[in-house]
């Protein structure tokens, strides 16, 4: 089984950055689920449609979840030479700093509405 990127199907920001991971995933190490989709449920009950509706997911291969930033962190380090971009989100503390800085770019090109 592979890690299982969850993301929103009716955002474009969401579905145009997704198909660049795609395309980086050259090893296929990620498979890929808009939030949407009725699979959700059936596959990953601890997952909630209201937690997809606030952050991407990533499911990783023990069944471990990582939403937002973390998310991005742990798709990072399964694409070639993402492991280098993932480095400084590897730093305690970083993913403090980089939440907020996710959020806000949900709600200015994301699906989220801006408040």
């Amino acid at each position: 089984m592979r890690a299982t990127l969850i993301y929103s199907g009716t955002c474009v920001f969401c579905r145009r950055w997704m198909e660049r991971v795609r395309r980086w995933d050259r090893n296929h190490r990620l498979d890929y689920l808009p939030f949407q989709s009725p699979e959700l449920a059936e596959r990953f009950p601890q997952v909630s449609l209201d937690a997809c509706r606030q952050r991407m997911h990533l499911v990783d291969e023990n069944g471990a979840v990582f939403a937002g930033a973390a998310a991005g962190r742990e798709i990072l380090r399964r694409l070639p030479f993402g492991w280098l971009w993932s480095l400084p989100l590897r730093i305690p503390g970083s993913l403090w700093v980089a939440e907020p800085i996710y959020v806000w770019i949900t709600h200015r090109w994301g699906p989220l509405p801006r408040r």
